[in-house]
């Protein structure tokens, strides 16, 4: 389904999901940032076994309990997707929460979400899981799983 088809109301539950993962993104990014500042001052420490750590971000997005889909004793994921978070820390980040506005349409005269402000999470959405708009709406929640990976290593001696 094209953009230009939906309905108003459509449209705002569109503008409702992106304002959720821009929530999201703020939320996620002050997480990680905390994280990172902790886990950087371990692995600089030498008493500290850390060797390195990786900060993942899972999103998943599920079917609302409406859906036709539903299935009451199912996981109804309609799409999961990741991002790592490590790189948060370069100032030059691009992706979560760095302010830049990822709507692909914005340069697109006249198009009906030109004005719009997308974040990187809803950008990634809707232009990297191959989703139609009409399935976007099909989404009723969004779970957010964000694994800390720690890494250690130790030189075996001869």
């Amino acid at each position: 389904m094209e953009i230009g088809e939906l309905s108003p109301s459509q449209r705002q539950s569109l503008q409702q999901l992106n304002n959720r993962f821009m929530a999201i993104e703020h939320h996620v990014r002050q997480e990680a940032l905390a994280l990172i500042a902790q886990l950087d001052a371990r692995v600089q420490d030498p008493q500290d076994w850390l060797v390195d750590y990786e900060i993942e971000l899972e999103v998943q997005c599920w079917l609302r309990e409406d859906d036709p889909a539903y299935q009451e004793h199912d996981d109804n994921i309609l799409v999961t997707f990741n991002e790592y978070l490590k790189s948060l820390r370069d100032p030059q980040h691009t992706g979560i929460a760095n302010g830049y506005n990822w709507n692909k349409f914005q340069y697109r005269e006249g198009y009906p979400m030109q004005g719009e402000f997308h974040c990187w999470l809803y950008h990634r959405l809707y232009d990297h899981s191959h989703l139609q708009w009409d399935n976007l709406l099909r989404i009723g929640r969004i779970w957010v799983n964000m694994p800390v990976i720690y890494q250690y290593a130790w030189n075996v001696e001869a």
